[in-house]
């Protein structure tokens, strides 16, 4: 584990990360899906945003994602931009897809926020393993 750890490359972490977060501002913008996003959480069209914290903790978070699929990246052998690729599409649908599905049926979740919230996660962690497959 140690080894897997230690193979690990911060630079294509972070430059991942960023991309992914950088996806968020366009995902969540009125060029793509602020307005279903805000319509279907009651939130009025003259919303200022989020506190700087939450940008803050939310880079943190998606970093310690963005690691996570890398380190299944390396130890799963997958080198190259395609298998990067292929396997943060696939943790994604296969972890955070579909575990946040099931929760989302028992809090009764609109099918719209799941595809628009989780299906961020599902192009941000593609993207992401894209990159760390091609580093």
């Amino acid at each position: 584990m140690t080894d897997l750890l230690a193979s690990i490359s911060a630079l294509p972490v972070l430059i991942a990360t960023i991309i992914y977060f950088v996806l968020g501002a366009l995902w969540y913008s009125p060029l793509l899906f602020a307005k279903p996003w805000m319509k279907i959480k009651n939130i009025p069209e003259d919303h200022e945003g989020g506190s700087p914290m939450v940008f803050v903790l939310s880079f943190i978070l998606q970093f310690i994602g963005v690691f996570s699929l890398a380190l299944f990246i390396e130890g799963l052998g997958g080198y190259g931009a395609l298998h990067g690729a292929l396997i943060g599409f696939f943790a994604s649908t296969g972890f955070v897809f579909s575990l946040a599905g099931a929760t989302g049926l028992f809090s009764e979740v609109p099918l719209k926020l799941h595809l628009i919230d989780n299906g961020y996660h599902l192009t941000g962690l593609t993207l992401s393993g894209l990159v760390i497959g091609f580093w």
